[in-house]
């Protein structure tokens, strides 16, 4: 049996315990909206068993797949396969597995930093200071007649390990009946500014990256968002760290779905800083159904 995230902070609930060389377990687990891990703190987890078998290089990218929902109640344990140390690269494989099986596999690479060409996305000019919108306990405040009562109760949770600050907060009241597929949020961790070294800081992005990404490419489709009548589930994810990135300050995360088809939605992303820099690039296919009434 493991811990359960409690207002704990986020560095704590991505610690590992080290069993072995290349072998970790972790202490905490944090459920979703499906009362399954969220998938965000694996793919963390994944990546800070990873980041202890490198030196002297940071992680560039990582591409994983979720293979099974994971269970709040059990352990994960995180079995890194140090595929190659080149020159000025590195490559891991990791496996989480929870009683027995696989939930989760991920390949992610390392690199020394070396000189090279540089340019990026712009950041987008219609996003407002982050100190000039409310947050999700603010908007549940200020919405309590015009938000279900379950979304309230969601967004009034304290000890929140990330904040959120909608760009555009009316978009969640016109979802569906063909809304654009597109959203943006400053996003945060408050408790991610403890972490300094690059790696922890690319496991607490990571871990902010699989946030309220999957729903966009819903948005189209289902009112309001979020709802209680979609299910959702994490197929696979993508992500690519081109800056450092601090996450105990806001970073906005501009999200839009170029597709959704057969019961899979495809939704991307760019993490900007407040200075405009692009920090991360995401991509991650999910699977989004209806809920079945129940008899």
């Amino acid at each position: 049996m493991v811990d359960q995230w409690n207002g704990k902070s986020a560095p704590e609930l991505l610690a590992l315990e080290r069993l072995d060389r290349d072998l970790f377990r972790n202490r905490l687990n944090q459920r979703n909206a499906n009362d399954a891990l969220f998938g965000g703190q694996v793919l963390a987890q994944s990546l800070t068993a990873a980041c202890a078998t490198v030196e002297d290089r940071d992680v560039h990218s990582l591409h994983g797949y979720f293979l099974r929902a994971g269970r709040a109640h059990a352990p994960v344990i995180f079995q890194v396969d140090r595929t190659r140390d080149g020159g000025r690269f590195s490559t891991r494989r990791v496996i989480a597995i929870q009683e027995g099986d696989a939930i989760f596999h991920m390949e992610c690479g390392f690199h020394a930093d070396e000189e090279g060409f540089a340019h990026q996305a712009p950041m987008p000019s219609r996003a407002p200071d982050p100190d000039t919108l409310l947050d999700l306990p603010g908007l549940a405040e200020a919405w309590a007649d015009r938000l279900p009562e379950w979304v309230r109760e969601r967004w009034s949770k304290p000890d929140r390990p990330i904040d959120v600050k909608p760009v555009d907060p009316e978009a969640f009241l016109r979802a569906g009946n063909g809304e654009e597929p597109r959203r943006s949020l400053w996003i945060r961790v408050p408790s991610g500014a403890t972490a300094t070294s690059p790696a922890e800081q690319a496991c607490m992005l990571a871990y902010l990256s699989d946030y309220w990404l999957s729903g966009t490419a819903a948005i189209p489709h289902i009112l309001p968002m979020p709802s209680a009548d979609l299910f959702m589930a994490s197929l696979d994810h993508a992500m690519w760290f081109h800056r450092p990135a601090d996450v105990g300050d806001w970073l906005l995360f501009d999200t839009d779905s170029p597709s959704a088809q057969n019961g899979r939605g495809l939704s991307r992303g760019l993490m900007f800083d407040r200075q405009g820099a692009l920090v991360a690039s995401v991509a991650q296919e999910a699977l989004m159904r209806r809920r079945r009434k129940s008899n």
